[in-house]
C-alpha cells in the first residue's frame, strides 16, 4: 500500500480524537511528521495519575504492618488494574509510529479502490465509539460517586475495628499526613477521580480502537471478495486476469496490513490478557463476598473492554477465512485451467486466517474470553481458601 500520498487519516475519527486529549495520538498538523514531544506529554498526564496506585499502594503495606488485613483485596486490585492499563497505554505509544502508518494503509482507496460500504461502516464505527464513550463515563461515574454512600458504613467499621480509615473516598489512600478534613479530602477525592479518568477511560478507548481497527480490516477482505468475484464473472480473458491479478494484489496487501495490525496490538494485547485473569480474579472475589458497586462497576467495565477486543478478533479471524468461499458465487468450471489452478492456491491461503494475537497468548477471539475466566476462577478460589 502507498502511504506517501496518504496526508489525511480518513477512519474513526472520533476514537482518535479522544486519544488526542491525552496526547495518545498526534494531532492532524503532526500525523505526517509526530513530533517526539508527544511522548513526553503523555508520560507527564500519565505521570500526573501515579499516586493513585502509589497510595492504594502504601495503604496496604501500612495496614499489614499494623496487622489489619482490611479492604486488602481492594488495594491489590486497584494497583493491578491501575498499572494494567497503564503499562497497556504505554505499549501502544512505543507502536505509535506503525499504528499511524496502519491507520494511513487504511485511509489510502487510490491503489486498490475505495471498499464499499466504507462511509457507512465508518460513521457506525464512529457512532458506537460514542456510544462506548458515554458507557465508560456512566462506569466510571459509578465506580467513583458510591464513594459518599458508604460513608456510615466506613466510620462504624472504624469504630468497631480500631480503624482509621478515610471514609468518602473511592480508592484507599494513604498519605504522610492528616487529611480527613474539609477540604483537603475533597481534593484527594478529586484527585482520585481524575486519576481513574485519565487511566480507564483512555484504556477502555483503546480496547474500541483496536476493535475498530479490525472492523476496518474486515471492510478491506470484504472488498477483495468483491473484487474477486467481480474479476472471476468477467466475460473478457484478457481484462478477466487482469482484474483477477489486481484482486490477487490488494489480497496480499490486506494480509500486510494483518502483519501490520499485530505488530501495532500484540503487544498491547499481551498485557491485557496476562493482567486481566489476576484482576478479575482479585475483583471477582470481592463482588462475592461484598457486591460493592464501586468494584462491581469495574468489573464490568473491563470485562466489557476485554470482550470486545474478543470480539473483533473473532469477526476478523472469520473475514479472512470466508475470502476462501467464493466458489458459489462464480462459475469457476467455465474458468480457464491456469486462473482455476491460481483460485485454488487463493483458497488453500485463506485457510491460514488472519488473526489479532496477544504475544505468546496466541490468537484474541471467543476461546480467549474463556480461557480468561478460568484464570479468573482460579484467583478467585485462591483468594477465598487464604483469605
Amino acid at each position: 500500500m502507498n502511504t506517501e500520498n496518504v496526508k489525511v487519516i480518513k477512519i474513526m475519527e472520533h476514537p482518535i480524537r479522544i486519544l488526542q486529549i491525552p496526547y495518545l495520538f498526534p494531532s492532524a498538523t503532526e500525523i505526517n511528521d509526530p513530533k517526539a514531544n508527544i511522548y513526553f506529554k503523555y508520560l507527564l498526564v500519565n505521570f500526573s495519575s501515579i499516586y493513585y496506585s502509589v497510595g492504594a499502594l502504601l495503604h496496604m503495606i501500612f495496614n499489614l504492618k499494623r496487622g489489619i488485613a482490611d479492604h486488602i483485596d481492594k488495594d491489590i486490585g486497584n494497583i493491578l488494574s491501575y498499572h494494567g492499563a497503564s503499562y497497556f497505554l504505554f505499549r501502544y505509544l512505543l507502536n505509535l509510529k506503525f499504528i499511524i502508518i496502519l491507520f494511513k494503509q487504511f485511509s489510502d482507496f487510490e491503489t486498490f479502490g475505495k471498499p464499499n460500504n466504507f462511509d457507512e461502516r465508518n460513521k457506525s464505527i464512529n457512532k458506537w465509539s460514542k456510544v462506548y464513550l458515554g458507557y465508560q463515563t456512566t462506569i466510571l461515574v459509578t465506580m467513583l460517586l458510591p464513594a459518599f454512600l458508604y460513608i456510615p458504613q466506613c466510620k462504624q467499621e472504624n469504630l468497631e475495628k480500631g480503624l482509621q480509615e478515610v471514609c468518602g473516598l473511592p480508592i484507599p489512600t494513604w498519605l504522610p499526613f492528616r487529611f480527613d478534613y474539609f477540604p483537603v479530602k475533597q481534593i484527594v477525592y478529586l484527585y482520585e477521580c481524575y486519576s481513574a479518568f485519565v487511566v480507564y477511560q483512555t484504556a477502555g478507548m483503546l480496547s474500541y480502537t483496536m476493535f475498530a481497527s479490525c472492523e476496518h480490516l474486515i471492510l478491506r477482505l470484504e472488498h477483495v471478495k468483491h473484487q474477486l468475484v467481480d474479476a472471476l464473472n468477467e466475460k473478457d480473458v484478457v481484462i478477466r486476469r487482469q482484474k483477477f491479478n489486481k484482486a490477487v494484489q490488494y489480497h496480499q496487501a490486506v494480509i500486510e496490513m494483518g502483519t501490520l495490525l499485530n505488530k501495532c496490538f500484540s503487544p498491547c494485547m499481551m498485557v491485557h490478557i496476562s493482567l486481566t485473569g489476576p484482576f478479575i480474579g482479585v475483583v471477582g472475589y470481592t463482588f462475592l463476598t461484598n457486591i460493592p458497586l464501586d468494584s462491581t462497576a469495574l468489573l464490568v467495565g473491563w470485562l466489557v473492554s476485554t470482550y470486545i477486543v474478543c470480539y473483533g478478533g473473532q469477526r476478523l479471524m472469520e473475514a479472512s477465512i470466508s475470502v476462501g468461499n467464493i466458489m458459489n458465487r462464480i462459475h469457476w468450471y467455465d474458468l480457464e485451467t491456469d486462473l482455476q489452478r491460481d483460485l485454488i492456491l487463493i483458497i488453500i491461503r485463506s485457510r491460514r486466517p488472519i488473526f489479532l494475537t496477544a504475544g505468546p497468548f496466541g490468537p484474541i477471539t471467543y476461546s480467549t474470553v474463556v480461557t480468561i475466566l478460568k484464570t479468573s476462577y482460579s484467583y478467585v478460589t485462591l483468594l477465598n481458601q487464604t483469605m
